[in-house]
């Protein structure tokens, strides 16, 4: 009978982790679920206050999970050491939870969008893997290594699409526009042409650099998107109208971007650089269906190519 009841206690103590590990997950898949990223800000307070700290939650387990293989290749041990199973539970448990409060900040603070999806699916992706090599460390080597590869892989892609996100297509691999320009790499800074089109010539590239990396397709902040006249039309997912054509007060994109810097509604957010005078009195010619003089024209399109 003793016998009996070890065997049992020792089985239940082996599928603990497999539980623990098949039950955070569907949690979090389900969370995934239920609390879409649609663009709507919602009023939990707390949840939202939450969701801002998965910037700061993924950089511990993301680094981790790089440093656990290589401890695997300096170590060359066959069976799984300490530190690397501890290293291995931090990582299982800090991507999880990194990922739940990624699907805390899109759901609570009004995100949607193509790229906004690929990075939450790929962050629950990355708690899967960062879980299941976890759960392999009682396997040989080879497989411990394999299932860790994995997981940074998986981990690496969702950091792209996230790093993108923050600091636009192309990161960490594209240079900064004057570096761009000066190696002679396309993109370089276009010439101001005026065709006699005003959004085009003007306002599109002013909104294309300044607005459309936190409202266009792949990001969408406050169901808003600013990538195309139509959508400025549409506006977002408030009452109050975005571009009303030959009205300042009733354009929020014109109100917001002439308030005071510490307003909590000014635009561009407080980490952002503001528009500057040359930008903002095009934006207001253009809405009220004025004429914008050429020289403030051209000088709104080269600081938004990145020139002065």
């Amino acid at each position: 009978m003793r016998h009996r009841l070890k065997a049992f206690f020792q089985s239940v103590q082996h599928h603990v982790p497999l539980t623990a590990a098949i039950g955070l997950n569907l949690i979090l898949i389900l969370c995934a679920f239920a609390l879409k990223a649609d663009g709507d800000m919602r009023s939990s307070a707390l949840l939202s206050v939450a969701g801002n700290f998965h910037i700061l939650a993924l950089h511990l387990p993301a680094a981790l999970l790089l440093i656990v293989p290589l401890l695997e290749f300096w170590e060359k041990h066959e069976v799984a050491t300490v530190s690397i199973r501890r290293l291995s539970l931090i990582c299982a448990g800090g991507t999880w939870i990194a990922a739940l409060l990624g699907v805390f900040h899109a759901h609570f603070n009004g995100y949607s969008g193509d790229a906004v999806q690929l990075h939450l699916w790929g962050g629950v992706a990355a708690s899967v893997f960062a879980s299941a090599a976890w759960l392999a460390l009682d396997q040989s080597r080879i497989k411990r290594l394999a299932t860790q590869a994995l997981a940074v892989g998986v981990m690496s892609f969702a950091a792209h699409i996230g790093g993108e996100l923050v600091h636009e297509e192309g990161f960490p691999f594209r240079p900064n526009k004057i570096a761009a320009n000066h190696a002679g790499k396309p993109g370089a800074k276009a010439t101001y042409k005026n065709t006699g089109n005003t959004y085009a010539d003007i306002i599109a590239p002013i909104l294309e650099a300044r607005c459309v990396s936190c409202h266009g397709a792949k990001k969408v902040k406050g169901k808003l998107r600013m990538d195309s006249l139509e959508a400025l039309k549409k506006g977002g997912g408030s009452d109050d109208p975005v571009y009303t054509p030959g009205d300042l007060k009733k354009s929020g994109m014109f109100t917001r971007i002439n308030l005071d810097p510490k307003d909590d509604d000014f635009m561009p957010p407080k980490d952002e650089k503001p528009l500057t005078k040359s930008q903002v009195k095009s934006i207001g010619l253009w809405i009220e269906g004025k004429t914008i003089p050429d020289d403030v024209a051209k000088a709104a399109f080269e600081e938004a190519q990145g020139g002065k």
